[in-house]
């Protein structure tokens, strides 16, 4: 899986999401307190800082925090690969897997992308073909890089994730790979597509 830390400067708003019973809350207890979108992205910078400076096991809870407890999506994305690398602690897949979902739930394509990965290759939990291949061609149809129309083809055409195998559609992946400029993709539809056409098939998708 190729993964790499997101620099932006780009936020998302965080909040502590707090789920009180009425009947255990004290009644001197301190409203939870809603972080600023500022307050996040300093500790975000901070924990870039850390990380240049060559203190990532600091960084990486911090970011963590920022992860689940303020849903920033950068931050997640960030912790993701820590976790899945190791660096600034012990390898965690698991916790690198959730941190990717949590980021993809906010929308992030980056960690979408590297959930798809973690996904397709049983890192961090089970495989889950299925989820993967439809987070790849959501990629692919937003435009999010010709590597994930590439791997959404290649699960097609091995029938990953789909009752049975699919050329002609899988043809379709890498042609969408190829109008995005990945190489690999213009490399495999043109032989796919001769192999389709040795084999007398019929290229065009049903209903065409």
């Amino acid at each position: 899986m190729s993964i790499a830390r997101t620099r932006t400067a780009a936020f998302a708003a965080g909040a502590w999401l707090v789920l009180v019973s009425g009947a255990h809350a004290a009644s001197d207890a301190p409203a939870p307190q809603t972080r600023s979108e500022q307050q996040i992205r300093q500790d975000r910078e901070n924990a870039d800082r850390l990380i240049a400076a060559g203190a990532a096991p600091t960084a990486r809870p911090l970011l963590r925090s920022l992860c689940f407890d303020d849903a920033d999506d950068v931050s997640c994305q960030n912790y993701g690969v820590m976790a899945m690398t190791g660096e600034g602690g012990a390898p965690d897949q698991a916790d690198g897997r959730a941190a990717f979902a949590r980021g993809c739930d906010l929308n992030l394509l980056a960690a979408c992308q590297n959930l798809a990965d973690a996904l397709v290759a049983g890192e961090g939990g089970p495989v889950e073909d299925v989820r993967a291949l439809a987070l790849y061609l959501g990629l692919c149809q937003r435009g999010y890089g010709g590597r994930n129309c590439h791997r959404a083809a290649m699960m097609v055409e091995d029938g990953r994730g789909m009752t049975q195998p699919d050329r002609v559609k899988a043809l379709e992946g890498y042609a969408a790979g190829c109008a995005k400029r990945f190489r690999p993709s213009c490399t495999r539809e043109a032989e796919l597509r001769q192999e389709i056409e040795r084999d007398g098939a019929n290229i065009e998708p049903e209903g065409q």
